[in-house]
């Protein structure tokens, strides 16, 4: 049975829906309304009435879901960094025959598939180059981490999305966004509830989406949130469960 809820807030609506990844496709969307789903740790499915996107799935989308995806258009696969809770390359074969999507990702990352995956379905993203993928538009930024990290700023008709990977702190004001996946820390070594909250007053989105960390270090980034930026939105998912958001900003 699909649950459904709706929270009215100042700054725009959401609706929160079930566990079957199919929602993320049920539901006609606006202009400014975005469906996604959190995986685990940064990995989420973002839906736009332009398109959809997938960012650090590693091995998270078994056969079930990869059957539904089977039957949507999945526009762009994104990686942010080659390590094991972001990118599997297994996986992601089996996604890119499930999907035929084409994949923009972080230069290791691109390298590692390059052998297995056709060049007209991979691009490496070099940190500070901006791309264009079928109508989406990614600038690739440099992130810290133990090794190298893309960050993403992404414009999907007029909704632009930021992902923080779990990478910490850089400066970001260059990329402001509607919507924002910050990472705030666990199992990261270079992500924090403060770093993801240097990153919102940067960003400044209508809705950040707290990735990659603990509840407490998730609550701790609403907290900061919520005493400096009172418009914004701060939503802690629930793996696997769909959220559909109307932005305001």
């Amino acid at each position: 049975m699909m649950i459904l809820l709706t929270f009215l807030f100042i700054s725009g609506s959401i609706i929160v829906k079930g566990d079957d990844i199919s929602d993320v496709f049920a539901s006609s969307l606006g202009e400014k309304d975005v469906a996604f789903m959190f995986l685990s740790y940064s990995g989420v499915i973002v839906r736009t009435s332009k398109g959809t996107i997938i960012i650090d799935p590693a091995d998270l989308l078994k056969e079930k879901e990869l059957n539904v995806l089977k039957e949507n258009k999945i526009d762009l696969v994104l990686f942010t960094h080659g390590h094991g809770d972001h990118y599997n390359p297994e996986s992601t074969l089996d996604l890119l025959e499930a999907t035929d999507a084409p994949i923009l990702a972080e230069p290791s990352v691109a390298d590692s598939l390059k052998e297995a995956v056709p060049s007209d379905k991979l691009t490496s993203a070099a940190p500070g180059k901006t791309y264009t993928i079928g109508g989406i538009t990614v600038s690739a930024v440099k992130g810290i981490h133990v090794g190298p990290i893309d960050l993403f700023h992404i414009k999907i008709g007029d909704i632009s999305i930021f992902h923080g990977g779990d990478s910490g702190y850089v400066p970001l004001k260059d990329y402001p966004a509607d919507l924002a996946f910050l990472p705030t820390g666990m199992p990261s070594p270079s992500a924090s509830p403060q770093k993801a909250f240097q990153m919102a007053e940067d960003i400044n989105p209508s809705v950040i989406v707290a990735v990659h960390g603990s509840s407490s270090q998730s609550r701790e980034l609403e907290d900061k949130v919520k005493d400096a930026m009172p418009e914004t939105i701060v939503i802690i998912p629930e793996a696997f469960t769909t959220k559909i958001i109307t932005l305001s900003k």
